[in-house]
């Protein structure tokens, strides 16, 4: 997933500067959480992770740098959750092939239905459930409209996450699985947001318009 994001700040080969490198990004995260990206300032970044001044302009003497490396190392914490993600969408795709066995296409179409949007809502719960993950997420995204360097990791994970859902899609039969792709990744991403906001899921509402949104992306699907 993350082939084209790099890290652009300084490296180091020891095992005692890596372990500096990774409590300097880190620190900057928990930052990002409790300020924003507004509140990263290489003093500031020092003093929440306990390290010298020097460590964090050695490894980034640009701050833009040291944004855009947190982020890549964010999305490399989290990307085992998205591989198992995805893994158990094709665990789907795999029922649904058994279920054309047995059942006739409105059947199948129900069925498609029910499964993807009870998978999506679960998906948005256990996202919401980890909150200062999100908040990482929208300051990134934010931040990107500002900063070119950060656009760039921001497009190349968003065309990750797209070509994933598309994936899933185009195995189900969809004759527009990037456009399909596009509106399930809006709807959650929005979502997310909204509940985070409100503090608080509603998961009937949620799954009332995630089925609504989904069934009729099913519905087109070919038989």
């Amino acid at each position: 997933m993350l082939e084209a994001l790099t890290y652009v700040g300084r490296q180091s080969n020891r095992s005692d500067g890596q372990a500096r490198r990774i409590e300097i990004l880190e620190a900057t995260l928990r930052l990002i959480v409790k300020e924003g990206i507004r509140g990263v300032r290489h003093r500031a970044v020092a003093s929440e992770a306990s390290v010298p001044l020097s460590s964090t302009t050695y490894y980034f003497d640009d701050i833009k740098d040291l944004i855009s490396d947190s982020l890549t190392y964010f999305a490399e914490k989290t990307l085992w959750m998205n591989k198992a993600l995805e893994q158990k969408s094709y665990g789907l795709v795999e029922q649904v092939l058994l279920e054309k066995q047995s059942a006739n296409s409105l059947q199948v179409k129900d069925f498609i239905t029910s499964q993807l949007s009870q998978f999506i809502c679960e998906h948005i719960k256990a996202q919401l459930a980890h909150k200062d993950d999100r908040i990482l997420e929208a300051a990134f995204h934010e931040e990107a409209l500002r900063n070119p360097q950060l656009a760039a990791a921001i497009r190349a994970l968003d065309n990750s996450f797209i070509s994933s859902i598309d994936n899933f899609f185009r195995a189900l039969g969809s004759h527009s699985a990037n456009a399909d792709a596009h509106q399930v990744l809006a709807i959650i991403k929005f979502l997310e947001y909204l509940y985070l906001i409100r503090g608080e899921i509603n998961e009937t509402e949620v799954f009332d318009i995630i089925s609504t949104t989904v069934g009729h992306i099913v519905k087109a699907l070919q038989n």
